[in-house]
């Protein structure tokens, strides 16, 4: 599914941190057989699924999923208000609807800022808002979780090249987490980003790197 996706990358994308796609595809069957890593797809699977998608409304939705790393709870509920578009860096306020642990005195959980980098991610959101006329406090996605993952199977079902991963709406957010874990995110900025309230939850998905360790084994001599 990833070649051609990984042909496209090597040409076009400008990656501030040199990633060996090839290498983490071959690795990941592994990864997840011996970790708690939940299934995820890698940064050129995930482009390849988004020019996929034919329906704007679908394409910005999956396109949300992946550059804020919100749960599909969360993206349905976001209106055009709790998006900061005309700003020099660009962010998303999400209500965090789920959380683990015991929650801060006042009991409810504020809204976390997740930054939003892609100036093409932008221009869509922006683009959408003026197409379809939604209003601030309109939400961008009035549909059902369930509608959602319809949406997304029908999709699924119409590609040439199926995923090699079963691929639900929260693939994506377990897709942010690895793949900012891969561009050298800080645990903690991460955990924020995601809304966990404990940073172990936040802490599973380093275990993507349990086979980078291999250039460790090599300084050694045997």
């Amino acid at each position: 599914m990833v070649a051609q996706a990984l042909t496209t990358l090597n040409q076009s994308l400008d990656i501030r941190i040199d990633i060996d796609w090839p290498v983490l595809l071959e690795q990941r069957q592994a990864v997840l057989l011996h970790t708690d890593v939940p299934a995820y797809l890698l940064l050129p699977e995930v482009h390849q699924l988004i020019d996929a998608a034919r329906q704007d409304n679908l394409l910005l939705m999956m396109n949300t999923l992946w550059h804020t790393g919100a749960r599909i709870s969360e993206c349905i509920a976001l209106t055009p208000n709790h998006f900061k578009l005309d700003v020099q860096q660009p962010y998303v306020s999400i209500q965090t609807l789920k959380s683990r642990g015991r929650p801060k005195r006042g009991g409810q959980v504020k809204p976390r800022l997740v930054p939003i980098s892609d100036a093409s991610f932008v221009r869509q959101l922006e683009r959408f808002i003026k197409t379809h006329q939604v209003k601030k406090h309109d939400r961008l996605f009035p549909i059902t979780r369930s509608a959602a993952n319809k949406r997304l199977d029908r999709l699924i079902e119409k590609m040439t090249v199926k995923p090699s991963i079963n691929i639900t709406p929260h693939t994506f957010r377990h897709s942010f987490a690895v793949n900012a874990i891969f561009h050298g995110t800080p645990l903690p900025v991460l955990q924020g980003w995601l809304g966990h309230v404990d940073i172990h939850s936040t802490l599973v998905y380093t275990q993507v790197l349990s086979l980078e360790t291999y250039h460790l084994m090599q300084r050694i001599q045997f």
